[in-house]
């Protein structure tokens, strides 16, 4: 069965972006004329998911003006009156989740630059196979390490293999303590079993149930590497929203042409 069902948390507080953020969730905030919201929500619909569980605030934030009128997937809401951690994040969408896998897509997170990622069907294809969950890894600079959650690759996982099995999930390490350069990519496919481990690791650091913890408690889970096209654009931070406005801007057909001879002229001004 392909997986059907995703879970997509926009409930973060995004300090990462004031004043950006303030007033507008940063799932909403505009990316080449629209939000980032529906820039996922396609991604997803690209890879057969047919519900998508967004995890708001509380009373869907604004979200439910963007998919008023949406034919594809179907938009269920649940909320999160707390800032408690992305694993109760999910476990507030798991009355929704009724499959024996489900996605999940980090609402920070845009891949492919204007053209769906597919990395979501290998990662459904993973845990066919038998994984228990499966996470989308790509490769940082070591300095960048401290930004992500980066993952210990299991017995020769850093071998190119792919899937290939992870030992557990290490939350921003220095760069002299990081166990590999693979960072999550903010998508994974999972099954029900990731929502009970959920349940049983409790609050974690900082008092928020932590979706790292869960995977280091799972057995069977394995990486995915994102591919060519697939790069990963961070918007939870004013540098990369900026960056991935310009990079799907550039690439839109329509706005494209106009927007790339008025960036030639800017630069050539500059020289």
């Amino acid at each position: 069965m392909a997986t059907t069902t995703a879970v997509v948390p926009v409930a973060g507080l995004a300090t990462r972006l004031r004043p950006l953020s303030l007033g507008v969730p940063k799932g909403l905030l505009p990316v080449a004329g629209r939000p980032v919201i529906r820039h996922i929500v396609d991604e997803l619909a690209a890879c057969g998911v047919e519900r998508v569980v967004l995890v708001t605030g509380g009373g869907g934030d604004g979200f439910e003006a963007q998919f008023a009128d949406t034919r594809s997937p179907e938009i269920v809401y649940a909320e999160q009156p707390q800032p408690l951690g992305l694993g109760d994040a999910i476990l507030r969408a798991a009355p929704h989740v009724e499959a024996d896998s489900f996605a999940i897509a980090l609402g920070d997170a845009l891949l492919g630059r204007g053209a769906p990622a597919r990395v979501l069907e290998r990662l459904g294809q993973a845990v066919r196979e038998g994984a228990s969950a499966a996470v989308a890894v790509e490769e940082v600079a070591l300095e960048a390490t401290s930004r992500y959650g980066i993952v210990v690759p299991a017995g020769g996982g850093s071998d190119g293999r792919d899937p290939f099995p992870i030992a557990g999930v290490v939350e921003k390490p220095a760069p002299e303590a990081a166990p590999s350069r693979l960072a999550i990519a903010g998508r994974y496919v999972a099954t029900p079993a990731l929502l009970d481990a959920l349940r049983e690791v409790g609050p974690g650091a900082g008092g928020e149930i932590q979706l790292a913890d869960a995977l280091a408690a799972l057995d069977g889970v394995v990486g995915v590497r994102l591919r060519p096209g697939e790069e990963r654009l961070d918007v939870g931070n004013v540098p990369g929203y900026c960056a991935a406005f310009v990079e799907y801007a550039l690439s839109d057909s329509e706005l494209g042409p106009a927007l790339r001879a008025r960036a030639r002229a800017l630069l050539d001004g500059q020289r």
